[in-house]
């Protein structure tokens, strides 16, 4: 099984640091979710995971960060907290189709 055409990866990098999250989303409407704050957030993303790469960087395993990296990276671990603080400024990968393995074998619908 491999991500949808319409899903790509949507990468956080935290200011002042080497650290990357990401998540699974669907660009175009992200970008109307930018702009308009009333379409729900569930819209905008394949899961409610939120992913790491376990090396940083774009290659590698990627793993589930602690809610104690989430809290010092976001100041908060509620996880839609985040992952709107993430779409806001986030930078949308435009590859698309391209899976990603993860330490638990599973990744937003993704299994290695």
């Amino acid at each position: 099984m491999s991500i949808s055409q319409d899903t790509t990866r949507i990468i956080y990098k935290v200011p002042n640091s080497r650290e990357e999250y990401f998540v699974f989303g669907y660009p175009e409407t992200i970008k109307k979710w930018r702009k308009d704050k009333t379409i729900p957030i569930a819209e905008c993303i394949e899961a409610y995971d939120i992913f790491e790469t376990v090396a940083g960087g774009n290659e590698g395993l990627a793993g589930r960060p602690s809610k104690w990296k989430l809290e010092n990276a976001f100041g908060t671990s509620e996880i839609e907290d985040v992952i709107s603080i993430m779409l806001e400024a986030a930078m949308i990968n435009e590859t698309r189709g391209k899976g990603i393995a993860t330490t638990d074998g599973f990744c937003g619908g993704v299994h290695k």
